[in-house]
């Protein structure tokens, strides 16, 4: 087994050494603030659960995720795993145990949708708004709702809509129909 190495280009400023595996994960997906999320990861909601079960791997994963998520851009969680070599479902838990506190917000649909990389119009953005608040009386908001709304409501193909939200296409179809039984 080979042990992971990272790399870190010379050309950006030296690396914390207090929380390298979170400046390497920030540097490597564009996040300027970088500040910001080390405010998260040194959170007192965070830390409760720094121990030996959850690594600080995990613990970066979960700081990002949650950073993206308050501040309305869609969040790669699959691919933060992948990269950090954690498994989603442990950051999922954690989550979960954190939605109560007042670290997690829950993301507006409205900025999601303009943060959204996909170039829609005026028009498009109206039509989507629209039906996304006749949706949201009846059921509540989420990520893959969203992804559903959009499909269904413009010209964009399934593979489009599916790369913007870091989802996949199948994911997108399921919600989909979802949409269908509650329309």
């Amino acid at each position: 087994m080979v042990p992971r190495i990272y790399s870190v280009s010379l050309s950006e400023k030296p690396v914390d050494r207090e929380m390298v595996d979170l400046v390497i994960l920030c540097r490597e997906y564009g996040v300027e603030d970088i500040e910001a999320v080390k405010r998260i990861y040194r959170s007192s909601y965070i830390n409760l659960y720094r121990s030996s079960r959850y690594t600080s791997n995990t613990l970066a994963v979960l700081s990002l995720h949650i950073y993206m998520g308050n501040t309305n851009q869609v969040s790669r969680l699959k691919h933060y795993c992948a990269y950090m070599g954690v498994r989603p479902k442990t950051v999922k838990t954690l989550l979960g145990r954190l939605k109560e506190t007042e670290i997690y917000r829950p993301p507006e649909w409205e900025a999601l949708l303009r943060n959204l990389p996909l170039n829609l119009d005026e028009e498009e953005c109206k039509t989507i708004g629209s039906f996304v608040g006749a949706l949201s009386k009846k059921i509540d908001i989420n990520m893959n709702i969203l992804s559903a709304c959009v499909y269904r409501t413009t010209n964009l193909s399934l593979r489009k809509v599916a790369r913007a939200f870091y989802i996949s296409r199948q994911t997108v179809l399921k919600y989909n129909k979802k949409l269908e039984e509650i329309i």
